[in-house]
């Protein structure tokens, strides 16, 4: 009798410490990395540490996951709409297949520099609006974060100094918007999957690519990159994703933390941004590639060439709202 009593305790306690486990893991706040966890040289994992650290401290735990743990771009997408993962460090084009017009916070020279952006991110209601549709496909985007400095251009051929440079190169293009200011860059490109960019490069099928300074160090492709303009042709941005099935059933209490930890993140982001650039300049440098500015006059001519593309890369009712946010948003 005794030993069938005990057993009873026994059994209780296991059942409550099950319970205890599963309401731990279903209040885990997953989210997934898109880079390695380093502070130096990613942005995104900047941004990710200090929005998990602040969350954590108020009892909200949150897991990160590895790149690709839990799936490549597309799935992590799908997850994070069907309210499986909470939070997604994600490319802002995966957005941009639910709504094409938010590609315009990507659009090449028209902003100044990430300061530029930030001031129109809130001296304008569009990333709002944009919510506001997202939302219905399950998605929300919690924050624009910075990648790393602005965009410029790295290539294994020859020197880029100006657009007529550009011709007879062949650039990996992320996508098919990016190939459209190729185009009017007078360059071929090829689309290429980010885990294929060194054997492109290796064997010639691509000459180069565009992304900020600090990729060709970090991805190992100062081995192949020879050049690098740096042409400051628009920030390098990726986008923080969250449920909105997850999002919009927090407390208002958590809400608000989960606000104020993208305050934060955000904060630590641009910081980071701000300190980052000249030691990933110096870092290509002394790996042996060749940094090459880009004098006005033929930044101007990129710009008014990758201008035309605007209608090809963004519905083309976006491109005046856009254009006037980022006028409205210049330092005079």
């Amino acid at each position: 009798m005794r030993a069938t009593f005990c057993l009873s305790r026994i059994l209780i306690v296991i059942a409550v410490l099950c319970f205890t486990v599963s309401a731990v893991q279903s209040s885990e706040i997953k989210l997934a990395l898109d880079s390695p966890p380093d502070l130096e040289k990613s942005g995104t994992y900047v941004w990710a540490r200090v929005f998990a650290d602040h969350l954590t401290a108020q009892k909200l735990f949150v897991k990160e996951y590895a790149v690709n743990a839990l799936g490549n771009e597309a799935e992590r997408l799908d997850q994070v709409s069907q309210g499986l993962l909470e939070v997604s460090m994600s490319d802002l084009s995966r957005a941009g297949q639910l709504e094409p017009a938010i590609m315009g916070f990507t659009l090449p020279f028209l902003w100044d520099n990430m300061e530029h952006l930030d001031r129109a991110l809130s001296t304008s209601d569009l990333l709002m609006r944009f919510n506001e549709k997202l939302s219905k496909k399950g998605i929300r985007v919690l924050s624009l974060v910075a990648l790393g400095n602005a965009v410029g251009i790295a290539n294994t051929k020859k020197p880029i100094r100006s657009v007529d440079d550009m011709k007879g190169m062949r650039m990996r293009a992320m996508d098919k918007f990016q190939t459209k200011y190729y185009e009017q860059w007078g360059c071929n490109s090829v689309v290429v999957p980010w885990p294929e960019i060194y054997n492109a490069l290796q064997t010639g099928i691509a000459d180069g690519y565009v992304n900020p300074s600090w990729v060709p160090v970090m991805f190992k492709h100062t081995e192949l990159i020879k050049y690098y303009t740096n042409a400051a042709m628009n920030p390098s941005l990726r986008i923080a994703l969250a449920s909105e099935e997850w999002y919009s059933t927090l407390s208002k209490k958590d809400k608000e933390l989960v606000d104020a930890a993208v305050s934060a993140a955000n904060s630590a982001n641009r910081k980071w941004v701000a300190d980052s650039e000249e030691k990933a300049l110096a870092a290509l440098k002394a790996a042996g590639v060749e940094v090459i500015p880009v004098v006005p006059a033929e930044r101007a001519r990129f710009t008014e060439l990758s201008r035309k593309a605007y209608p090809d890369i963004i519905p083309a009712e976006y491109v005046p709202k856009f254009m006037d946010a980022a006028e409205k948003a210049r330092k005079k």
